[in-house]
């Protein structure tokens, strides 16, 4: 029989804390970005101390949490656009007030389709596309804690609109970027399958988010009494590596003005004057 595919390996209770190892909070309430962590301080720190007991950490995510924050609020935004364009259209051609795309579609979400169409005393046709268009909107922007629900919002609230689009076309244009956040995943996210065993539900490291521990608050071994956090597996070296590599990339320095390199060397001067 095939060995199950999975990214984390075996390791030994008394090997000393290394990069690569997942950490998962000992308090059950931990928020997600401290609930489950992998250590990205360098082996060579934490083997010379070099990080002064401070073990820097990015969170590992699960896919719903991850998509619910980084990927639905993006689909979201585009998806909008439409509706929105289609009221500017209308506030232009009936000369009403002047707002902005995005004070507009905070409008809809604070009064009613019949308040707004009222307000503006839309008649007719821009009265039937206008309810369309907001309808739309507050479909689009509702609110959803589960991941199908919110992705059944930006399906429906297309559905919603003025000449909507067929429901094969609503669904793959909400789909498609949600696949691509798995295949093709932005620099600062990775995704992993399974980072322990009975951790299998997909999870995506984001390395734009850090966190520090202190070691002495992490149990490396089956004891964990007044351990904040519990080592409870190791990522094999290859993912360890991708997402370090991948973690230096986000974070490579950029070329800095020269007014920043005058300044620091005033605040050394002055240091220094203060000594002589």
């Amino acid at each position: 029989m095939a060995d199950v595919f999975a990214e984390f390996c075996d390791f030994s209770t008394s090997e000393p804390l290394r990069q690569g190892d997942i950490l998962e909070a000992i308090d059950i309430n931990a928020a997600m970005w401290e609930r489950h962590l992998m250590v990205i301080t360098a082996d060579c720190d934490l083997a010379f101390n070099k990080h002064h007991g401070r073990v820097t950490c990015i969170p590992l995510l699960t896919a719903e949490e991850y998509l619910l924050e980084m990927v639905v609020p993006r689909v979201r935004n585009r998806l909008v656009e439409k509706p929105v364009g289609e009221l500017l259209k209308i506030l232009d051609r009936i000369g009403g007030p002047r707002v902005s795309a995005e004070r507009l579609r905070h409008w809809t979400t604070e009064e009613s389709a019949d308040s707004i169409i009222q307000a503006l005393k839309l008649l007719e046709k821009d009265a039937v596309i206008a309810r369309a268009a907001i309808e739309s909107i507050q479909q689009l922007d509702a609110s959803a804690d589960e991941l199908n629900q919110a992705l059944r919002n930006l399906v429906d609230g297309q559905l919603g609109g003025d000449k909507p689009p067929t429901r094969k076309n609503a669904v793959a244009r909400v789909l498609d970027p949600v696949r691509e956040a798995y295949q093709r995943p932005p620099g600062d996210a990775m995704f992993i399958s399974t980072f322990a065993a009975s951790h299998d539900r997909g999870y995506f490291a984001y390395l734009r988010h850090l966190e520090q521990v202190w070691e002495p608050e992490v149990a490396i071994g089956p004891k964990h009494r007044d351990a904040k956090y519990k080592r409870i597996s190791r990522l094999r070296d290859r993912y360890t590596h991708a997402l370090v590599q991948r973690f230096a990339t986000v974070f490579m320095a950029i070329g800095l003005p020269h007014e920043y390199e005058e300044a620091r060397d005033v605040y050394f001067e002055l240091m220094g004057d203060a000594l002589k």
